[in-house]
């Protein structure tokens, strides 16, 4: 109840102060005002981002084939859950609809899950350090530095990657070792998370047996790249004229901004807020910039919660036309 409260109120704070700024009428104005054609197109890019998305994990799930419209759905429920629930809980709806929707077990879910978010940071950081090439005089920093400082992270995330398995490994081997150091008798729950770790990390190496790297980062830059062209299709129909590689770096600050480990509803202020620094830098007036945020965030859910809805009445009607 306490970490509900306290997303509640990290949501309200972020989103009344970006509100101080902007009126809900500017804001009804710029989604009323949007053209219809942009809409459509960013729409679409949006559709074909998920569809990718379940592709990536047909590639890293590795002990059953899942369909791969089965997946499709999964992936529709676990994006419109990310935006709903409180505390990052929307990451963990994945493997649980993977275990009820799927029967697969809890732990591949999370691995394919932990792999996919790593592809995901290291493309972002690809994408930022490409994109801000342009913005040296704002940053006043020598382009030399700017990549430096984007591939430091994704050599670290791809080192902990490649070797996570044995990371979990050691790190449940150490948890033993300190019970039996502090001569504490192993607890049940103890022995439980010892056993999860390890059936992660073989679950870890099992993906990396698969040896599917070219396809998933292939999938995964087409996911971004998708995410992108949507989002500089909405700020196209807004009205909003910026190039492709202002609104790859604005809309890259907003996203690396809402996976930050904050307790809130979903991505909502946290991703207003990375976006209106990103596209300020970019020259957007402080009004545009959070007005465009809470703009495109609305346009992204109501996509989400139409598919999701389309998506669960296909679920409780199979071919028959019975319902389930």
């Amino acid at each position: 109840m306490k970490r509900l409260l306290l997303s509640i109120l990290i949501t309200v704070g972020i989103v009344f102060i970006l509100f101080t700024q902007i009126s809900l009428k500017d804001l009804y104005t710029l989604l009323k005002n949007i053209d219809p054609f942009w809409t459509i197109v960013g729409s679409a890019s949006n559709l074909l981002a998920i569809l990718f998305q379940a592709f990536r994990y047909k590639y890293l799930i590795y002990s059953k084939n899942i369909p791969l419209s089965e997946l499709f759905r999964i992936t529709v429920f676990y994006n419109l859950l990310k935006m709903i629930l409180p505390s990052k809980l929307g990451e963990l709806s994945y493997p649980y609809l993977l275990n009820k929707i799927s029967g697969l077990n809890i732990t591949e879910g999370l691995a394919s899950l932990i792999a996919s978010r790593v592809y995901d940071l290291s493309i972002l950081l690809i994408i930022f350090s490409f994109s801000s090439i342009r913005l040296q005089s704002f940053f006043k920093i020598n382009i030399f530095f700017i990549i430096l400082f984007a591939c430091l992270p994704i050599g670290l995330i791809l080192f902990v990657f490649f070797y996570m398995s044995s990371i979990l490994m050691l790190f449940s081997n150490v948890l033993g070792k300190i019970s039996d150091w502090t001569g504490v008798k192993k607890s049940k729950s103890t022995q439980w998370v010892q056993r999860k770790i390890h059936q992660i990390a073989e679950d870890f190496y099992a993906i990396k047996a698969r040896g599917t790297y070219l396809s998933v980062t292939l999938s995964s830059l087409t996911i971004w790249a998708l995410v992108i062209w949507g989002f500089y299709s909405f700020l196209k129909g807004f009205g909003i004229e910026v190039s492709f590689l202002n609104a790859a770096f604005g809309s890259t600050v907003g996203i690396i901004s809402s996976s930050l480990p904050i307790s809130g509803i979903g991505n909502w202020g946290t991703l207003e807020a990375g976006w209106t620094a990103g596209f300020l830098m970019v020259g957007l007036s402080k009004e545009k910039a959070i007005a465009t945020g809470f703009g495109v965030h609305i346009l992204v859910l109501a996509i989400c919660a139409m598919m999701g809805f389309i998506c669960w009445i296909s679920l409780n009607i199979p071919a028959g036309g019975q319902k389930r």
